[in-house]
């Protein structure tokens, strides 16, 4: 879309935008897989979609941005209610995790999705963000990174577990009379010998409806569609194929926020895979290629219109909760820790004592993560930091909102039961 165009769009969006003054601004990005709960889906309607999107129309106009407005209704449209506004910039969890520790810089240019992103963008003199999603909980190198980076004097790092988001492994693929699929149900085992490469073509699936009626595919190859930038939606897809795919001497997946390393030991031959940036470039490339197969974010494939197979018998559009217990789930002081070289699975260690709070650090078990009706599902987290926040009682309102908000979530997201213990902790944690 051409930058008049772009222009016209975003002038028709200011209309319905909130008119109060803001008290402050806050701007952070990273993890794609929430970006529809939390700024709405107006991106998507942009060619390249558009990374950038904030609650201020005076925002999103720089050039570079392709900045759009926060849509009504989501979360942080529902929080500029408060007098201030929140930006997102889609950047992938692991970019946000580097601008987090000082990799990056917060005032570097977020583009759009046809060019990688340098930042979140922050008014020029602004380094530091004000937070980060991630789908990939914190490491102990990601704490070691903070520690010894340019943002240490921060001093420490506050991680909420914020939302549960189902992840979707959407199909472009038509039967052997020529219509398209809109219908298919998948088992684990199919899942799995479809990503590990023991099954390579459509015809060899051995596929049902969701009635369980067979479905004739033709001889076609499977060309899986995976995340070029490293991503907390892979983390978490890795983590459910290390879950059900190895066996005692058989790893074929590592949890890792890059597939080219978690499926490094897969059957397959993944040369012939195709690697796309964020959520909404697979989708968006499954949607244009037929005999095609990914995972993304199931509120994204949804808003694309593709279609998202059952898993062992469950529709995950009808999830409306992905429920933690907050005592035996959500650990405080503990981040990732090394993979098991035998599972394929992380493990959790005690977050670095010299930080400051250690407790401000949270997260889900990553085996837990693993259960539930619908079997993949990720925990996207908000992270920041403990000390040295200049709009600190906006900060704590955001993440309030974010974690324990009372507005309808799209389909495809789901509040955690851990909400009321976070927002409390956030009162505590972020100075």
């Amino acid at each position: 879309m051409n930058t008049v165009l772009k222009k016209a769009a975003l002038a028709a969006a200011i209309i319905s935008a909130p008119l109060a003054a803001s008290a402050a601004n806050l701007y952070g990005g990273g993890a794609s897989l929430p970006a529809i709960a939390y700024v709405g889906d107006s991106f998507t309607n942009f060619n390249p979609q558009a990374r950038f999107s904030s609650t201020d129309f005076s925002l999103v106009l720089p050039e570079s941005s392709a900045g759009v407005l926060a849509s009504t209704g989501s979360i942080f449209n529902v929080f500029s209610g408060t007098g201030n506004n929140a930006s997102y910039c889609q950047t992938g969890s692991g970019t946000g995790k580097t601008v987090l520790v000082g990799g990056l810089d917060a005032n570097g240019d977020c583009r759009d999705y046809s060019l990688s992103p340098v930042g979140f963008n922050a008014p020029g003199a602004q380094t530091d963000p004000d937070f980060v999603g991630s789908d990939a909980p914190l490491t102990a190198d990601n704490v070691s990174d903070f520690l010894n980076g340019p943002r240490s004097a921060r001093a420490g790092l506050f991680q909420a577990p914020a939302l549960g988001a189902l992840i979707a492994l959407p199909v472009n693929i038509k039967d052997t009379s020529g219509s398209q699929v809109t219908s298919i149900n998948l088992t684990n085992t199919q899942v799995c010998d479809i990503f590990k490469g023991t099954i390579t073509s459509w015809d060899n699936l051995n596929a049902t409806d969701t009635s369980n009626n067979p479905i004739t595919l033709p001889e076609e190859d499977i060309t899986i569609v995976a995340r070029l930038d490293d991503s907390g939606t892979t983390f978490a897809f890795t983590q459910y194929l290390a879950a059900t795919c190895n066996t005692p001497g058989n790893v074929y997946f590592l949890t890792d926020e890059s597939y080219s390393v978690a499926a490094a030991n897969v059957i397959g031959n993944l040369a012939g895979i195709q690697y796309e940036s964020g959520n909404g470039g697979v989708v968006d490339e499954i949607d244009e290629t037929m005999w095609t197969i990914g995972y993304a974010n199931l509120a994204n494939a949804v808003e694309k219109g593709l279609t998202s197979p059952w898993v062992e018998g469950e529709d995950p559009t009808t999830v409306t909760v992905v429920d933690y217990n907050p005592t035996n789930h959500m650990e405080s002081g503990m981040v990732l820790g090394p993979v098991n070289s035998g599972t394929g699975l992380p493990s959790l260690m005690a977050v670095d004592s010299s930080i400051d709070n250690p407790s401000c650090v949270n997260v889900i078990d990553p085996a837990a993560q693993l259960q539930g009706v619908y079997p993949i599902a990720a925990v996207t987290n908000l992270i920041t930091y403990t000390q040295g926040n200049t709009e600190d009682a906006a900060l704590r309102a955001l993440v309030t909102e974010v974690v324990n908000g009372s507005g309808t979530l799209p389909t495809g997201f789901a509040r955690l039961n851990t909400g009321a213990n976070l927002a409390a902790q956030a009162n505590t944690c972020i100075n």
